[in-house]
């Protein structure tokens, strides 16, 4: 989840525009719980609909993967 507030936090500033904009903390959340691994299961994640699955996608699903590569090898969870 902290990943993803950072990522949110940085894309936000660059587009000069309040975090929530970019996506909410309950969508945050719900992204964290379901970590998707591609294009279809992030629009899957409550409040991601087409517009910002294909502005924001990529990035997001990098910074999950990004996050299990780094913390599930070691057990976390």
């Amino acid at each position: 989840y902290e990943a993803l507030r950072s990522l949110r936090m940085e894309l936000a500033k660059a587009e000069g525009v309040p975090a929530y904009v970019v996506f909410s903390n309950a969508t945050l959340a719900d992204m964290a719980v379901k970590r998707p691994t591609d294009m279809f299961d992030f629009l899957d994640v409550s409040g991601v609909g087409e517009y910002k699955a294909a502005r924001y996608g990529r990035a997001f699903l990098e910074a999950i993967q990004n996050w299990e590569s780094n913390n599930l090898s070691r057990g976390d969870d």
